[in-house]
Parts: structure tokens; sequence; C-alpha cells
């Protein structure tokens, strides 16, 4: 019998609603592979840490779900000014989170330049 999975633990859950087309451009990294989300939070989280995301878009009462690995850290505190928070890259086979970002950005059409959390 294989327990491979047995000393595994259990992934973080993640509960995030983002209430505008603004925040949600702003925090939507399109420039990774599988695409991501950057949380801003003062929560610190480590590289390659593993997570499931629940997320809710705007006023809307659907959520998108799906794990994702941290792959950004911006501790609390950064002397250059940026949000503290942490980046996550979906995992492959979750392509609804990607998805569900990219429908509601191009539902609000939104165009304006905000400055991203990310760079």
């Amino acid at each position: 019998m294989n327990n491979t999975n047995v000393d595994r633990a259990p992934a973080a859950l993640i509960k995030i609603a983002i209430p505008t087309a603004e925040m949600l451009s702003a925090c939507y990294m399109p420039f990774l592979e599988r695409k991501g989300l950057f949380i801003p939070s003062a929560q610190q989280r480590s590289l390659g840490e593993t997570v499931f995301l629940v997320l809710r878009l705007g006023t809307e009462n659907s959520f998108s779900a799906g794990s994702a690995r941290v792959c950004w850290a911006t501790p609390t505190h950064c002397s250059d000014g940026r949000v503290a928070g942490f980046g996550l890259h979906f995992d492959d086979e979750h392509g609804e989170l990607a998805q569900s970002i990219q429908t509601s950005l191009l539902r609000y059409n939104h165009h304006g330049a905000q400055r991203s959390c990310t760079l």
C-alpha cells in the first residue's frame, strides 16, 4: 500500500473577496506561466507552500476555487513602500481561477493603468 500522501500537511485555506475591477487588475499576475494572484496581507507565507484559494470577485455570489503555490512574498514594513503580501501561482489543473479573473476583467472593461501590487 502506497501512503505517499500521509505525511503531507493539508493545504492552507485562503478565502478572499476582491470587490473592484481596479483592485483585481492590480493583484492579477498574468505574466506567470499559469497566471496568479497577489494577496495583500500582513500574513506571512513560505515560498513553495501549497494553498487552496476560494475567490469571490466583485459583488457576485459565485466563487472560484483551486490550489496554488506561494511564489512571491513581500514582507510587512518593506523599505521601498511595496504592499505587504504574497503571490500565488495557480496549479495547472485549476484553470478556473485564471479564467474567472480574465472574464471578470473583460466584463468590467477596465482600461485604467493602475499601479500594480506586484511590479
